[in-house]
């Protein structure tokens, strides 16, 4: 019990007070631009016969520009999902999506 008291007595010295020099609030703070994933064209590389099929496709009215028919064709496959495989669709597209958007923040 002595050496607790004895220690009481004594004040710790710490030294001059630290103050920043330059302060700030949280509204001064720049937020990360909010990186939006915006499609951009790129090339498939497809056999002709698929090639022909999609031109064919689009000739004859199933849609205005083969990227439609594609589109309208993962959309039939998408509708035709049961929810277990689209779960894992979302999830696996959304990785894709991610790396995309973080491999455009590189550039």
């Amino acid at each position: 019990m002595s050496l607790v008291r004895s220690n009481k007595a004594k004040s710790l010295n710490r030294g001059p007070n630290i103050v920043p020099k330059e302060t700030f609030s949280l509204d001064n703070i720049v937020q990360p631009k909010n990186t939006r994933y915006t499609p951009k064209p790129t090339t498939l590389k497809i056999d002709t016969k698929i090639r022909d099929q999609i031109n064919t496709l689009s000739l004859i009215g199933y849609a205005d520009t083969q990227r439609e028919v594609v589109e309208k064709a993962l959309e039939s496959i998408l509708e035709n999902m049961d929810i277990d495989e689209r779960r894992k669709f979302d999830i696996q597209y959304q990785v894709l999506e991610d790396k995309t958007i973080k491999s455009m923040k590189n550039k």
